[in-house]
């Protein structure tokens, strides 16, 4: 289930809150329980299995051709 990051337009309060993107629009603020909440942009971070950065596509078959 992803993690997303709100903030609410009653108190100001940010908060993140893990629910399914079915049911965000039934989230609320966990401070003042208004449910006039923004969605904020929220950063991600991806891994590999054997420690390869992401972004290193050293042997990828796409490497070097823009795909």
């Amino acid at each position: 289930m992803p993690i997303f990051d709100f903030e609410c337009q009653e108190c100001g309060h940010k908060f993140d809150l893990m629910i399914s993107n079915a049911d965000k629009d039934k989230a609320k603020c966990p401070k003042c329980g208004a449910k006039t909440i923004k969605q904020l942009v929220s950063f991600f971070n991806t891994s590999r299995v054997g420690g390869a950065p992401a972004d290193s596509c050293s042997g990828c078959r796409a490497a070097g051709n823009g795909g």
